[in-house]
């Protein structure tokens, strides 16, 4: 892993076939996806190189945040690889909400091994194009990213361990 950028893993108690379907069917990544407290929807997806999601995160305080993921590769049922923006509603890309400089563009990595009956899940960001300040502002939100993806994958979890 290169200096800046930043690492989850967790071990899910699902078949990695189910923990992909929860990454790549719209109906089950809205209902996991995204920081606790928050509501997420899915208004595109296009799973394919080239294609896009397009969502939607509406906070308990009614904020909205858009983003689009633009995908690179996909490797059913092993890896997807896409480009994370910040967006509006019409899908354009746009700086992030935050107060201090972001980068633009993330390059998101998120690999599914088996472990035992289980899944691995290995997430990775890293800035695409960035600044050097938008670099430095990402490495020093790195506690508050696993903060955010704990609460995220602790929702993944709690959707796998629902019956089918």
């Amino acid at each position: 892993m290169m200096a800046g950028t930043f690492e989850i893993s967790r071990i899910f108690a699902a078949p990695r076939e189910r923990v992909w379907g929860a990454w790549t069917k719209p109906e089950a990544f809205a209902r996991w996806f995204g920081p606790k407290g928050t509501r997420a929807e899915v208004c595109h997806l296009d799973l394919r190189p080239g294609g896009y999601l397009h969502s939607r995160l509406e906070a308990a305080d009614g904020s909205v945040m858009w983003a689009k993921n633009v995908y690179r590769e996909i490797d059913a049922p092993r890896r997807l690889v896409w480009v994370q923006s910040f967006s509006n509603e019409a899908a354009e890309i746009v700086p992030s909400p935050f107060p201090m400089p972001w980068p633009l563009r993330m390059l998101t990595t998120v690999v599914l091994d088996e472990a035992g009956e289980g899944t691995r899940v290995t997430l990775t960001w890293e800035p695409v194009d960035a600044t050097e300040e938008e670099r430095a502002s990402f490495a020093g939100m790195m506690a508050s990213m696993n903060g955010g993806w704990t609460g995220t994958f602790d929702q993944l979890d709690d959707f796998l361990s629902e019956a089918d």
